[in-house]
């Protein structure tokens, strides 16, 4: 995982004083907000950058590399979180190229001595040696983006034309914003903007919509979204299937496809610094609900079918609020019984996985000093249901990082409700009211969860893992899964009763993070969700 900014300013009249540089921050002692702030202002780098970086900084605690390109005209900073052999710094450029990328690939061609990032550099390395026709380079830059499998964010320079490409992955799994302000020519893409900038900035920052293929041409100014990685927004199945052996053996192919997601998302995970003598700690978003508990489940089979049980300890992480409001302490919250629940019977059918349940319990006093924090990381959203959904996730990764073993990498369950119809507001409607809200649902997850919930896990250096949004699993739950078994998850419910045997898993409602946690309405009982957070 690693931290994109980039800042281009290309107004004639500016007094340049950078030259080209490029400025390695390695170790606590050099890699940290304080540190690179006092560098970067020596060199006279431009203050709205200097404020961006320290949203990007935090979430590479490995390393940060600072590269000012074209008398500093344009500016990058990467930072990286190192969990896949071997390190690879950023940004990185080939001939022509400058790659700023965020995420994890899961393409076949990738084994486990392949650097991912590397991977794209020598993919746009040969789109050079494959075309020297310009429309055809760029066509094959749009290729290589099409051809990436996992969870991404992404900024291309193409030194030679002068244009940006910047985007996310079909459904947007990793945050990415920009700022474009054309009168000046200035042009800011970021994996965290933050709202303690300049109103000029601030106003004019949006988030980068899923699947889009950004184009910024420097010499005609303009801002091009036109290109797309995938032609279609996913589209959801609009038939009901009644024959049991036809609906088995969906059942089964999910089956297969949720744990092929979670085995290729578990096996390439080798932090730096870590030892082959040594358990890697991955955590899971875990309140005790199905979603969270399938995964949880399948990674223990997954343990156990390949033997690695001396290489993985899961931390089960469940955050629990103290209510001033309702006097409720945190293991009385609902999601703290559930999860206590849930996980001994997991514990008890995989005794031989190292599995530990963690108690994450958040003081009223700690709620209200980091809500700040985290409304500003989630800028431009602002309601309470936001900041309750936002603030939860963002103390599973703080305190998973204090745990005597970090988890830098986390799973969660998220998508399984958008996929198949877990909202309560879903229950009564006709089928011809079902299809367009799951259709709504999917191709929005990306504005409405993953933007958020990147920035708020990003900063603590934590990675997320999202089985249920893997591509494939997602193209065949839209357009394979009929509506009958997209009611309440009936499809997930089966597969969690009849494939891995825990019927209680299966019968448990949904239940939002804010209201299990108790992280909603914490001093006020007449706050609605969608009120503005102050």
């Amino acid at each position: 995982m690693c931290g994109i900014l980039m800042y281009q300013n290309e107004r004639s009249e500016r007094k340049c004083l950078l030259g080209d540089y490029f400025i390695e921050f390695e170790g606590p002692e050099a890699n940290n907000v304080d540190s690179i702030a006092t560098k970067l202002a020596s060199l006279h780098v431009d203050d709205v950058f200097i404020k961006e970086c320290g949203y990007i900084v935090k979430r590479g605690p490995n390393y940060s590399g600072f590269k000012s390109v074209n008398k500093g005209k344009i500016l990058l900073l990467s930072s990286v979180l190192s969990l896949r052999s071997p390190f690879t710094k950023q940004p990185i450029e080939n001939d022509r190229f400058i790659i700023q990328y965020n995420g994890e690939l899961y393409n076949d061609e990738i084994d486990a001595s392949f650097n991912d990032t590397e991977f794209i550099n020598n993919k746009l390395s040969q789109v050079l040696k494959d075309n020297v026709n310009e429309n055809a380079i760029e066509e094959g830059i749009f290729n290589v983006i099409r051809s990436l499998n996992g969870e991404f964010a992404y900024n291309i320079i193409d030194t030679v034309t002068g244009k940006n490409y910047f985007g996310r992955d079909t459904i947007g799994k990793r945050s990415l914003s920009y700022c474009f302000i054309e009168t000046t020519k200035e042009l800011i893409v970021t994996s965290c903007n933050g709202s303690k900038i300049d109103d000029v900035y601030k106003k004019n920052f949006i988030n980068c919509l899923n699947n889009v293929i950004y184009i910024y041409d420097s010499k005609s100014n303009e801002i091009i979204d036109t290109n797309f990685i995938i032609k279609s927004p996913y589209k959801v199945m609009e038939v009901v299937m009644e024959n049991e052996n036809e609906i088995l053996a969906l059942e089964d192919k999910l089956y297969l496809m949720l744990k092929e997601s979670c085995h290729k998302r578990l096996v390439n995970i080798h932090p730096l610094g870590s030892k082959p003598t040594e358990k890697i700690d991955v955590g899971v978003l875990f309140s005790g609900g199905l979603d969270c508990s399938l995964i949880t489940v399948l990674l223990c089979e997954i343990i156990i079918e390949k033997s690695l049980q001396d290489h993985f300890t899961l931390n089960l992480l469940n955050v629990a609020f103290e209510n001033p409001r309702t006097s409720m302490q945190p293991d009385d919250v609902p999601d703290r019984k559930l999860g206590i629940k849930s996980s001994s019977e997991i514990i008890e059918k995989f005794p031989l996985v190292d599995i530990k349940f963690h108690k994450i319990n958040v003081e009223s006093e700690q709620y209200l000093k980091y809500k700040p924090i985290v409304l500003d990381l989630i800028y431009p959203k602002d309601t309470e249901m936001d900041l309750s959904i936002a603030i939860a996730f963002f103390f599973a990764s703080k305190q998973s990082s204090l745990l005597n073993n970090k988890s830098s990498v986390l799973f969660s369950g998220l998508g399984a409700d958008e996929l198949f119809g877990g909202y309560h507001k879903f229950n009564n409607k006709s089928n011809e009211e079902l299809i367009p809200e799951l259709n709504k649902q999917i191709n929005n997850i990306h504005d409405r969860n993953l933007n958020r919930d990147d920035k708020v896990i990003a900063i603590n250096g934590v990675e997320l893992r999202y089985p249920f949004l893997d591509e494939f699993v997602v193209e065949w739950s839209t357009s394979s899964v009929p509506l009958n078994l997209k009611r309440n998850k009936t499809i997930l419910r089966s597969i969690a009763r009849t494939k891995l045997l825990f019927r209680d898993i299966s019968l448990e409602p949904k239940r939002a993070i804010q209201f299990g946690s108790k992280s909603a309405k914490m001093f006020d009982s007449k706050i609605k969700g969608t009120d503005k957070s102050s």
